[in-house]
């Protein structure tokens, strides 16, 4: 019997210590079986010849929102580069209302207001006078924040933007009146999202797999998302699981999906099957999904990751948590440490539960503040349940000392960083820092030199969900402005490459399956038009993808 496919005349770089370059690449039931003459191409069905193309094993983001990724892709885009002004933003807003039924809502999602001249977010007066008959949300583009009309939230209930308690967590600026400006941060975004129409199962299906293909046209064959089924939170619907079941099922979940449940769907579960009305996990009751579901549950297309949470906000928001005041409000005689969206031992008694009960913990943690509080509580799980390797997961840790990398190192924490992040995101970062802590944002280098399988990823639709953007901006470290932020902290492009291959399958536990292209793993890779260890690397960004192969079969471009 003839095998499936061999891809003959490239310049593979496997990421496989033992055989790093290989001219070929035998596959059979969509996993690699050779490499270079391990056997003849007449062994095989069909051969396709490469012209001489680089060839990647396909990225893999270890924290992209995918299910938004698509959402973002039929709401107003507001992200700086299309609308860089808030008349921009207003105007874009004006005409989406213009073109939809009177009353129907008006979502769009990117803006940044540190890229507005007086750097304030839009308000509420501001979109009522542009939408007057729609309610309108607008997403910050870090997602930790929002912007609301009059009309949305008249749609919550609040048709005077008064008479609401801010939830713990959260912050509702008020005008001298008292009543809301218009923004809603942290938990305090639930005041009107709640009231959005919700998303049925097969919406967010449709979503998913518009998504898939956008990231497969761009190389990436695997992904985590990270948070599912708490709407309030990060979710999109309390059956995101079947959303994507339903898009597997469809034949449309073209990228390979890690999903991890936020924390608030974890429950306990009661072993004799009765019903159980408390919300504490306790120690004699698993905490978990039903059927006591956790870490690990599923196949190489879909399966169940880590439980997520975020424990603060965002740098740009000046919301993430941190050990000093920030430097932007300290110059203007004010105080602000950021928050944590729960209290601490919420996040301690939940968090060493998930431990204990088997699941790998991902906890969002931006502020130096944060970053403590978590490896507090995964040293104390640890202590409390030890288990063998849990690789529990730091998302962003935005801003780090060297102790706390340390710490990170100590406690086998793998750190999840956005390189992308620098370019997109650091000059309103360095305004909210200062000087003096800048450098301690988004380390990358650090990470690897204390011997931390960092991976890549982009908390896309956040910014750009581009591999080879984010590559670009490890590599060069330098904000839209062109202003060098931590350049210490640059890697190189072969320690890019494998944060975005090996490291990220590491992340997940799935270094068996994906990450390099060996006998035995998933062959999925990326045809280049141009070798990124060879170019210079600031045109690392001119780089495109010319073809994208899951399972040996070709998903995206042409290999003619």
């Amino acid at each position: 019997m003839a095998l499936d496919v061999i891809f003959t005349n490239g310049r593979i770089r496997t990421q496989d210590e033992d055989r790093p370059m290989a001219h070929s690449l035998g596959i059979h039931h969509g996993r690699v079986v050779s490499l270079d003459d391990d056997l003849p191409a007449s062994a095989f069905d069909r051969v396709v010849d490469l012209g001489g193309a680089p060839v990647l094993p396909g990225f893999n983001d270890a924290h992209c929102h995918v299910s938004f990724v698509g959402e973002a892709l039929v709401q107003v885009d507001l992200r700086p580069e299309v609308a860089p002004t808030r008349a921009h933003l207003l105007a874009a807003v004006g005409e989406r209302a213009a073109s939809v039924s009177v009353g129907e809502w008006v979502v769009g999602a990117g803006y940044d207001q540190n890229c507005f001249d007086d750097g304030a977010h839009p308000t509420a007066a501001e979109l009522d006078a542009v939408a007057p008959d729609h309610p309108v949300w607008l997403w910050h583009n870090s997602r930790h924040m929002g912007v609301a009309n009059t009309a949305a939230f008249a749609a919550a209930g609040l048709p005077e933007r008064t008479g609401f308690r801010v939830p713990e967590g959260g912050g509702v600026p008020l005008d001298a009146e008292g009543r809301a400006l218009g923004l809603l941060q942290e938990t305090a975004k639930a005041l009107v999202t709640d009231a959005i129409p919700a998303k049925t199962t097969e919406q967010v299906a449709d979503q998913i797999a518009a998504a898939c293909d956008q990231l497969l046209a761009h190389g990436i064959t695997s992904a985590t998302e990270p948070g599912i089924g708490a709407p309030a939170h990060i979710g999109q619907c309390v059956t995101d699981l079947a959303a994507f079941q339903l898009a597997r099922e469809q034949g449309r979940l073209g990228v390979r999906m890690t999903v991890m449940p936020y924390l608030t769907t974890l429950h306990p579960v009661d072993p004799t099957g009765r019903t159980v009305a408390q919300e504490l996990p306790t120690e004699g009751r698993p905490f978990g999904l039903d059927l006591g579901m956790h870490t690990g549950l599923g196949d190489d297309r879909l399966r169940i990751g880590p439980v997520k949470v975020l424990s603060d906000g965002s740098l740009i928001g000046r919301s993430a948590f941190m050990c000093a005041d920030y430097a932007l409000d300290a110059e203007q005689g004010a105080s602000n440490r950021g928050l944590l969206q729960f209290a601490p031992e919420y996040l301690r008694t939940r968090l060493i539960a998930a431990h204990r009960d088997g699941w790998q913990l991902a906890v969002h943690a931006i502020g130096d503040g944060a970053v403590d509080l978590v490896l507090d509580i995964i040293a104390e799980a640890q202590e409390r349940h030890p288990r063998p390797d849990p690789r529990h997961r730091i998302e962003h840790l935005g801003v780090a000392s060297d102790e706390q990398i340390d710490r990170c190192v100590a406690l086998g924490v793998v750190p999840v960083s956005q390189g992308r992040f620098v370019r997109e995101l650091g000059d309103g970062v360095a305004r909210a820092l200062g000087p003096a802590r800048t450098p301690l944002a988004y380390r990358m280098r650090s990470l690897l030199e204390a011997g931390i399988k960092a991976p890549a990823s982009t908390d896309a639709p956040v910014v750009d969900d581009r591999p080879l953007l984010n590559i670009h901006d490890m590599v060069n470290r330098r904000t839209s402005s062109g202003a060098e932020f931590g350049p210490e902290e640059r890697i190189t492009v072969e320690q890019a490459v494998r944060a975005y291959t090996v490291h990220s399958a590491w992340a997940v536990h799935r270094e068996q399956d994906i990450g390099t292209l060996a006998p035995g793993m998933l062959a999925d890779f990326v045809v280049l038009s141009e070798d990124l260890h060879e170019v210079n690397p600031q045109h690392i960004e001119d780089v495109q993808v010319i073809a994208t192969v899951v399972g040996g079969d070709l998903v995206h471009g042409s290999l003619d």
